[in-house]
Order: C-alpha cells, then structure tokens, then sequence
C-alpha cells in the first residue's frame, strides 16, 4: 500500500541531498577557481618584477638581483625562477640543481601554465611567459610551491563537505519533525476513523482540524447522519409495523376462539397467527436492541449480549430454559458489525432455546486471527445423517416444535458474508444436544 509519509520522506530528502550535492559542488568549483586564480595573479606579479628587474647590454640579460626578493637566495625555498634565451640561462640560487621547464624559450605573448613535483617533494605551479627586449628573446618561468596552500585547501574543502553533511542530516531531521507534525491531523483522523468503526464515536470531531480536510470531514459526518437517519427511519418502521399486526393478530384469535369453536381449521388457523405473533414479537426484540446505534459499530459482547440473553430469559422462561455464560472471559469487542451479530446470536440462541430441555451453553473466545463463538445444548441433538439439511432455507426438521425454518440460514448468511464458517455437531459430548461453532476471521480480513 502506497504512503504518504513515505513518498514525501523520499521526495524531500532526496530534493535536500540534490540540493546540498549542488551547492557543494559550486562550492568547491569556486573555491578552486579562487585558488587557481589567486596563483596566476601572484605569479604573473613574479613575472613582472623579474622583468622590470633585468636590462640588456651588449646583447647580455643583465638581472639586478636587488630588486629579487630575498627568498630566492634560499635553498628549496619554494620560490624559483629561470630566464632562458638562445644563448643564456639565468635562475635562482633557490633552484639549486633542479631543472624547471621549459626548457626553450617561448615565443613574445606566448604564456604556459604547469603544475609539476619539484625538490623535496614540494609541489610546484609554473608560469611561463616570452618576452623580446632590444631584439633579444628570452622566456621568464617562476615557480612557487604549494604543498600547504593545497593541504590547508583539501582541509577546507573537507570541511566543508562535513559541514554541509552535518547541515544534511539537521535539515532532514527537521523535515521529519515537520513532516511529522504536518501529518498529525491525517493519524488523529485515522485514529478517530478506527473509533468510528469500533463504535466509540459517533462523528468526526472538527476541532484543531486543518483547514484541507474539514471538507472530508463534514462530507464523512453528513454520511454517517444520512445514514443513521435512513437506519432509525427502517427500525421505526419494522416497530410500527409490529405493533400494528398485534391488534389484528388479536382479533383474529378472537374471531377464531369464538365463531369457530367447532370448525376443524381452527387449530391450524391458532397456530399460523401465533407463528405471525412469535415473529412479530422476535421482531420487536431486535428493533429493540439494536437501539440507537451507529451504523457499522461493532458488537460489545459485555453490553450487548447480555441484553439479547436477558429478552431470550424473558421469552422461554415458560420452559424453564437457562442461558449459562461466562461474560468475564468475553473479548471486549467481536470482528463483526453490531448488528450481524445481534442478529447471529439471536438466531442460534433462539434455536437452542426452541430445542433445549433446561440448558443452553454459551462459549466465546479468541485466538489470534479469528473469534470462537460455540452454543450447545441439550435437546435431543440430530442425526449425523440429517446435519447438512438444518441450514436449508425454511427447513424444519421437527413441525411440533415452533419456528419457521429460516434462523440457521440467515445465520450461515451472516457467517459467509464475514468469510468465517459454521459447523454442526449433532449430539453434544456432555449435554446431548446440539453444538453449534462459528468461527469469523478478523474483521481487517474478513471483507477485502
């Protein structure tokens, strides 16, 4: 998955180490142009005085060496010159018996540039230039060694690129802590989004929110409005509408009580609106409980749960039947929509409830990448042989019992939806009955 965080880290980092490779580079081009620069001109000076200090007579380069500076009196001094013309050769005492180049005069104008290793290991920059003076010509070559202007050179340019390194590094620390900082408000969001989805929130908050995402923020807050709106509409209906069969259910119990006391479809007329009572009555149940929630919350066993078992206690308390639990060992939230497993539970708990003699037993439990939700009881079980039939739609393997075959299917729907499994034991080890097992991978997983 693509970042963000990523992709501006890299593209600012590499824009800053482009940036400070660049000003490095003109940095060093400028300081060896200022160096080669400094040379010539120092140079060219040597050139000048030796020239202004030499006369010819009789055809003879006459050099007045008061005018030379005094370091071309000492040995490997790192300061040397030589004129040459077609017949005579005139160095300094500094030179010694090291031989500069060139070693023929160039022409008048004519100027060469050298850098060559000179006496002592001394590193020497040349510069030539010829003359004509009264017919004679001659070529003038100074040199001047440079061994420490260039270690105090290479020093500095080391320097420099430690230096700019070292401002590297604070400048991509920086642009962490801002990046950092900039993309606060989208990790708040994500952190709210995941609330959201938890349940735990039921809007974005727009406060400290950056100007850039409110827009996102009021379009996500409007569509969780429309759509709690348009899910409190649907409940109020399905209510309304229960409540608006019972008074008809009502009479028509009493029109069968009283007019057909003796007719023979009275019984079967008494138990089909007692079905359509039961399932309006169920109904009402889970309108009830889904209560005002948000949409896509997901279901809080310790909260929740324990109003469905409580409604279930309250329904099948004429026979007696009990609900066993251990809510200490529920996980705090299930990888599943609020709603699903209001409506999962309420299926396969109704169903043990129909078919158990006292117990039903409640297990939920997690590993870690799925939830375990186990539900037996101890009614009479079924047949191996009948085991892949109980979740066909409207199948019903007993028609003494009531009910209208459709719990298990819509519960496989709901397992299938969340990419889980259901699976069927037809007698219970310990109880006897029925073992139902659901197990529903995580719910990051679960819808990709």
């Amino acid at each position: 998955m693509k970042s963000i965080s990523r992709t501006l880290t890299w593209g600012l980092a590499g824009s800053v180490i482009l940036l400070t490779i660049i000003i490095t580079l003109i940095t060093y081009l400028t300081l060896n142009n200022t160096y080669k620069t400094f040379f010539n001109n120092r140079l060219n000076s040597e050139i000048e005085t030796l020239v202004s200090s030499l006369d010819i007579h009789q055809q003879i380069i006459v050099l007045d060496e008061e005018k030379l500076n005094h370091y071309y009196s000492y040995i490997y001094s790192g300061h040397y010159f030589t004129i040459i013309s077609n017949s005579q050769r005139i160095q300094s005492r500094s030179i010694w018996d090291f031989s500069l180049v060139p070693q023929h005069h160039l022409p008048a104008g004519k100027r060469l540039r050298q850098e060559i290793s000179g006496p002592d290991d001394q590193q020497l920059i040349l510069l030539s230039q010829g003359f004509t003076q009264k017919g004679i010509g001659f070529t003038v070559t100074v040199a001047e060694d440079v061994s420490v202007l260039t270690q105090s050179f290479r020093l500095l340019t080391l320097s420099l690129v430690a230096g700019l390194i070292a401002i590297l590094i604070v400048l991509i620390l920086l642009q962490q802590w801002l990046l950092k900082k900039s993309l606060k408000p989208l990790v708040s969001l994500a952190s709210s989004i995941q609330a959201l989805k938890s349940g735990e929130l039921t809007t974005l908050s727009t406060s400290q929110t950056p100007k850039e995402l409110m827009p996102l923020i009021e379009t996500i807050n409007q569509l969780l409005e429309n759509t709690a709106e348009l899910l409190q509409r649907s409940r109020n209906a399905t209510g309304d509408l229960g409540h608006s069969l019972k008074t008809p259910l009502a009479v028509i119990q009493q029109l069968a009580q009283t007019e057909l006391k003796d007719n023979p479809i009275k019984s079967q007329l008494l138990k089909q609106t007692n079905t359509i009572r039961l399932l309006t009555e169920q109904t009402l149940t889970k309108a009830r409980l889904a209560g005002d929630i948000l949409p896509g919350a997901q279901f809080d066993p310790q909260q929740d749960l324990m109003d469905l078992i409580h409604s279930l206690d309250t329904i099948y308390q004429h026979k007696g039947v009990r609900i066993e639990w251990q809510p200490h060992h529920w996980p705090d939230r299930l990888n599943i929509n609020r709603e699903d497993a209001l409506e999962l539970l309420g299926n396969l708990l109704d169903n043990a409830c129909k078919w158990a003699k006292s117990t039903v037993l409640l297990n939920i439990s997690t590993q870690a990448n799925a939830t375990r939700i186990s539900i037996h009881d101890d009614g009479p079980g079924i047949d191996d042989t009948q085991l892949h039939t109980i979740i066909k739609r409207g199948k019903r393997l007993d028609e003494q019992v009531e009910g209208h075959g459709l719990g298990l299917n819509i519960a496989e729907n709901i397992v299938k939806y969340y990419k889980g499994s259901m699976n069927f034991e037809g007698h219970h080890p310990t109880l006897g009955g029925l073992k139902v097992c659901v197990n529903l991978p995580k719910l990051s997983t679960a819808l990709t």
